[in-house]
């Protein structure tokens, strides 16, 4: 419940507190007590702004304008996505997927010789002995996996550009979490495209 004065369809004044209302009134000679309403939350909405205005009259935010603070937030949560990485290895355990792994398994397996085993941090920071054609393998999953985190985020992408309203737009979430749900979901689908491929071959 909200108490305000209106002035086409805009609130000059509006608080959930009557008598706090009322008390303001002293400092706005041009409102009187009578002017005050009542309305329901669902009678409200706050605009683009910050002001809060009579339903369906909200001024909306100019499309462009938030586009382009959707795109702005899609690279942040990429950003960061990347950076926190990890994909569940062919090896056995979960690994770190982002480009500092990449550019660790790479240098180990440049000193490593074919038949030699290294202890490997996983991700839950446990350790496993594993072979120089392991970490290889592990190599072409952060790649892997990095593709799809790519593929998540142009499809996103596409999805903002492709939003006709700020309302629209809105309903798009956009998190670091959501681009590893898209990106895994890309994945398991490749998977069984080729987990039946094999069937059917």
């Amino acid at each position: 419940m909200k108490y305000g004065i209106v002035e086409n369809h805009k609130f000059v004044l509006i608080d959930d507190d009557l008598q706090r209302l009322k008390n303001t009134l002293p400092f706005m000679p041009q409102y009187s007590v009578e002017q005050i309403g009542i309305y329901d939350e669902d009678q409200i909405e706050q605009g683009h702004d910050g002001t809060w205005y009579e339903k369906g009259h909200a001024p909306q935010r100019p499309l462009e304008e938030a586009r382009t603070e959707k795109l702005a937030e899609l690279e942040a949560a990429f950003d960061t996505a990347s950076r926190e990485a990890h994909c569940t290895s062919s090896v056995g355990f979960e690994i770190d997927a982002d480009e500092i792994a990449n550019r660790n398994i790479e240098g180990l397996v440049l000193v490593m010789q074919p038949e030699e085993t290294t202890l490997f941090r996983a991700y839950d920071n446990t350790f496993h002995e594993v072979t120089r054609e392991q970490l290889e393998t592990m190599r072409k999953e952060i790649v892997v996996n990095s593709q799809y985190l790519y593929q998540a985020k142009w499809t996103m992408e596409a999805r903002i550009r492709a939003a006709e309203t700020a309302e629209a737009l809105k309903i798009i979430v956009v998190t670091p979490g959501t681009l590893e749900e898209l990106a895994n979901s890309f994945m398991n689908t490749a998977a069984g495209h080729t987990k039946a491929s094999i069937v059917n071959g």
